[in-house]
C-alpha cells in the first residue's frame, strides 16, 4: 500500500512539473506563437489544486479517505487523457484545471491514508516513504518527459501519465486497502482553521514552502543567465535535489522519536544555515550544486515534520485539515514566484535566498514557542 501511495504522489507530482520542459513541443503542436503561454495551463492546475483542496478534501473526513482517493484518481487518469488530446490550448487548460480539482482531493487523501496505514510510532517513517514519490516525480518525471515529448510527441506524454495513474487505481481495487476512519460531523475549512494549534502549523508550511519555491523558482534563470551554464547543467541541480530529498528516507526513523515541534525547530534551524551558506556560494556552480544535494535532504524531513504535525491535530478532521495544507503549499508558489520576482530582478538570487533564510528564522521561532506553550498545556511538543 507503501508503495502504491508513493508511486501515485509521483506521477501527481510529475504532471505538476512536466510542463515547462515540454512547453515548446506542445506550442508547436497546438500552433502557439508563445511557449510561454502554454504555461497558462499550469497556472490552471494550480488554481484547481487550491481550490479543491478547500472545497473538495473535507469530503473525505464523511466518504474516508480511501474512497476519496479512488475518485480523486478517476477523475485524474480522465483529466490527463483529455490533457493528451486536446485540440487547442482552451482543451489543454481545462484538462490541467481539472487534473488539479482532482489532485486538490487526491494529495490530502494520500496524506491521510499515510497516517491510517502506519504502525504507531512509526508515522514519519511511512510519511517518509509516501513523500519519496517527489524524487520519482523531480528524477524520473521531469528528465524522462523531455525524452518521451522529443521522441513520441507531447501528447505521449500525458497518454502515459494516464494510463499509468489509471494502472494504480486498478491496483487499489484489487489490493486490499484499510478503510479509513469516517467521521459524522461535517468539516470545512472553517471548522478545520478551529482545530488548536493548527493556525501554528500552518505557518509553519507557509514558511517552509514560500521559503524553498521563492528561490528554486528563480534557480534555473540564476544558472542560464547568471552563472552562463546550459540548461542541461541546470538539470543537475534538479537531479542532486531529488537525490537528496529521496535518500534523507533513511533518516525519517529518528523523527518518529521527536515531537514534531521539536524537530521543526532543529530543521529550520539547519535551513537557515544552508541559506547562509547558499548566500555566499550562488556564483560558484559547483559549490552549489552540491550543497542542492543537502537541501534536498533536509527539505525532505521538513516537509515530512509538517504534515505529521498536521495529522495529528485532530484526526477526525484530517481531510480537511490537509486541504488546507495543499491550499497553503500551492498559494504558496503563487505568492513566492510573483513576491519574489522584483527581488531576483533587481537584486538577483542573493536578495532571494536573504528572504528565505529570514523566513527560516521565523519558522524557527514559532516552533519553539508553540513548543513551549504546548509543554506548558502538558502536550507532547
Amino acid at each position: 500500500m507503501v508503495i502504491l501511495l508513493m508511486i501515485a504522489v509521483g506521477l501527481i507530482g510529475a504532471n505538476s512539473l512536466i510542463l515547462s520542459p515540454i512547453a515548446s513541443e506542445v506550442a508547436l503542436g497546438l500552433g502557439v506563437a508563445n511557449p510561454a503561454d502554454v504555461m497558462s495551463a499550469a497556472a490552471a492546475y494550480g488554481a484547481g489544486v487550491s481550490i479543491s483542496a478547500l472545497v473538495m478534501a473535507p469530503l473525505a473526513d464523511r466518504i474516508g479517505a480511501d474512497i476519496a482517493l479512488k475518485h480523486a484518481l478517476i477523475l485524474v487518469a480522465a483529466a490527463l487523457a483529455i490533457s493528451a488530446a486536446a485540440p487547442d490550448m482552451a482543451f489543454l487548460t481545462a484538462g490541467q484545471m481539472l487534473a488539479g480539482v482532482g489532485v486538490g482531493m487526491a494529495l490530502p487523501a494520500i496524506y491521510t491514508m499515510a497516517a491510517v496505514i502506519s504502525k504507531p510510532g512509526q508515522e514519519a517513517q511511512t510519511i517518509g516513504k509516501v513523500l519519496t514519490g517527489w524524487t520519482l516525480a523531480m528524477v524520473g518525471g521531469v528528465t524522462f518527459s523531455a525524452y518521451i515529448a522529443e521522441f513520441l510527441g507531447w501528447r505521449a506524454v500525458f497518454s502515459i501519465l494516464s494510463i499509468a495513474v489509471f494502472s494504480v487505481l486498478v491496483f487499489m481495487y484489487l489490493v486490499h486497502i484499510p478503510s479509513a476512519p469516517r467521521s459524522d460531523k461535517v468539516t470545512s475549512p472553517i471548522s478545520a482553521m478551529k482545530v488548536p494549534g493548527i493556525t501554528g502549523a500552518l505557518f509553519s508550511v507557509a514558511m517552509f514552502g514560500a521559503g524553498f519555491y521563492g528561490v528554486y523558482n528563480y534557480l534555473g534563470t540564476h544558472i542560464t543567465e547568471v552563472l552562463g551554464r546550459s540548461v542541461s547543467d541546470g538539470g543537475q541541480f534538479t537531479l542532486l535535489y531529488g537525490l537528496g530529498f529521496g535518500l534523507a528516507m533513511i533518516f525519517d526513523r529518528y523523527l518518529d522519536r521527536l515531537a514534531p515541534r521539536r524537530a521543526l525547530a532543529g530543521i529550520f534551524a539547519i535551513l537557515f544555515g544552508l541559506f547562509a551558506i547558499a548566500y555566499y556560494i550562488s556564483h560558484a556552480f559547483t559549490p552549489f550544486a552540491i550543497l542542492m544535494f543537502f537541501w534536498g535532504m533536509i527539505n525532505h524531513l521538513g516537509l515530512n515534520m509538517t504534515v505529521n504535525r498536521l495529522n495529528k491535530l485532530d484526526h477526525s478532521q484530517r481531510g480537511a485539515i490537509m486541504g488546507l495544507n495543499s491550499a497553503v503549499m500551492y498559494l504558496c508558489i503563487f505568492v513566492a514566484t510573483v513576491g519574489y520576482r522584483p527581488l531576483f530582478e533587481q537584486w538577483g538570487l542573493q536578495a532571494c535566498i536573504l528572504v528565505s533564510a529570514g523566513m527560516a528564522i521565523f519558522g524557527l521561532i514559532e516552533a519553539l514557542l508553540s513548543r513551549q506553550a504546548a509543554k506548558a498545556a502538558g502536550v507532547t511538543a
